[in-house]
């Protein structure tokens, strides 16, 4: 196989031939024209290592003009912004956008649109990124196969990044192919997160093609996940064993903070959580964002939580989690209120985390001496978990709760783009939404669906 088999090997899936054939031609060194070193660094990025990838593709920008050099340089840049290394992304970035000529190809501008999403989501700006990334997906051009994230499923991580689950979960159900290992393995972590572990052990199940390393990562985090939930301690480390090696030297992607901390809390030993947490502060501190310290902090309180540390320090601002982490580190001193618990664990399953807040409620009842009010307290906890998997539909008229929050929003004269920058989703998600509501109601014209509205919604 000559290089350019070899790239056309990795766009058409074929990863191993693909990386075994580019390392032969960079062996030889007879890579010409730096393709079989774009497959080796294409290879690095899906291999968790983010930082190798960059410097690759930055060493091929250097080498190469015109548009390949320009693709190079914004192949680095989205590379590194996704290991959190901003201030070089930022710098590939504008090298790129400096080469980039008047008549450059359509692709080349969307990846460096992309790109400086991408720059926006992992500095806190998660909603406008993720819609600039979703408008970006549906662009005129092809995806780009040698980047490390199509724009798509790095919309849905950044939301998901964010808090912003029910947003993610929309635009994941309106992507037009929901199998790729990348978008079940981000459904599976939103259904953990939601406190569906069924559904989460079923699309972890459905995975069945190979993952590469970057990915299995992700898979780890809810496979721990699912077994710290579990309760199951033996089965937690017997768990822990057969990830620990996936995991191992994969640069912490700030934008997975939140599945780093799942796993740093499912650790099988202190060496262990004592590297990716160490790696997840260095992570925090590259990226210097408000958010991703207050994401570092929430893990920082739950295992404090496992190991019964009273002396943590409780540093976060952000509703609901400053809150609930209060709460734990009171529960730890064995001060509890269990009026203050159910409310607070209320917020947090209202916010997505109904686990979390089951949880809360068990801890709590468990150091009451009053078993009448612990019964109660435990009881809400199991009412906060069970509620969220009803609450997708609401009773009697059909419609699925962001059905409703559209059709709500049609009432008060709304835009489709006006309702699309309110609930975090596109014009064109809208606009799919508003045809179902139709559908649903069988109505035809928008005199007859806003009265049908009316009498539903009022």
């Amino acid at each position: 196989m000559t290089a350019i088999a070899a790239e056309l090997a990795w766009r058409e899936g074929d990863t191993a031939s693909a990386i075994e054939t580019a390392d032969r031609i960079l062996t030889e060194g007879t890579d010409q024209d730096c393709v079989a070193a774009g497959v080796a660094a294409a290879a690095a990025a899906a291999d968790g290592a983010l930082f190798d990838a960059a410097a690759r593709w930055r060493a091929i920008a250097s080498s190469l003009s015109g548009a390949p050099g320009v693709a190079a340089a914004a192949r680095a840049a989205l590379a590194g912004c996704l290991a959190g290394d901003l201030g070089s992304a930022t710098g590939d970035l504008a090298d790129a956008r400096a080469r980039l000529s008047g008549a450059a190809p359509r692709g080349l501008t969307v990846l460096l649109d992309g790109v400086a999403a991408a720059l926006e989501a992992v500095r806190g700006e998660f909603a406008p990124a993720a819609r600039k990334l979703a408008g970006l997906a549906t662009a005129t051009v092809p995806a780009d196969p040698m980047a490390a994230e199509q724009w798509c499923d790095l919309a849905v991580t950044a939301l998901l990044a964010g808090g912003h689950d029910a947003s993610a979960e929309e635009l994941l159900m309106m992507l037009p192919n929901s199998t790729t290992a990348r978008r079940r393995l981000l459904t599976a972590w939103l259904h953990l997160r939601a406190g569906r572990l069924a559904a989460a052990r079923d699309e972890i199940a459905a995975c069945t093609t190979p993952v590469l390393r970057r990915d299995a990562v992700l898979a780890a985090a809810v496979t721990i996940g699912l077994a710290r939930r579990a309760g199951d301690q033996e089965a937690l480390r017997a768990t822990w064993r057969r990830v620990a090696p996936v995991v191992a030297g994969v640069d912490v992607e700030p934008l997975l903070l939140d599945a780093w901390g799942e796993l740093s809390a499912g650790a099988g030993s202190a060496f262990e959580r004592d590297t990716i947490v160490d790696a997840m502060t260095s992570t925090v501190a590259r990226v210097d964002a408000k958010w991703c310290a207050e994401t570092d902090s929430w893990w920082r309180v739950q295992r404090a939580v496992l190991t019964g540390d009273t002396s943590v320090v409780v540093e976060l601002t952000i509703e609901p989690r400053a809150s609930a982490a209060r709460m734990w580190a009171s529960i730890l001193a064995g001060d509890v209120d269990p009026v203050v618990v159910a409310r607070v664990a209320d917020r947090l399953a209202c916010a997505g985390q109904p686990w979390d807040a089951m949880a809360l409620c068990g801890a709590a009842a468990a150091r009451l001496d009053d078993p009448a009010a612990a019964r109660e307290l435990l009881s809400t906890g199991r009412a906060l978990r069970a509620r969220i998997g009803t609450e997708d539909n609401a009773p009697g008229d059909g419609l699925s709760k962001r059905e409703r929050a559209v059709g709500e929003l049609l009432l008060e004269g709304m835009t489709h783009k006006e309702i699309g920058a309110r609930l975090y989703i596109s014009p064109k998600t809208v606009e799919q939404h508003v045809a179902k509501i139709r559908q649903k109601l069988a109505v035809s014209g928008r005199a007859e669906l806003m009265a049908s509205l009316r009498s539903r919604l009022a």
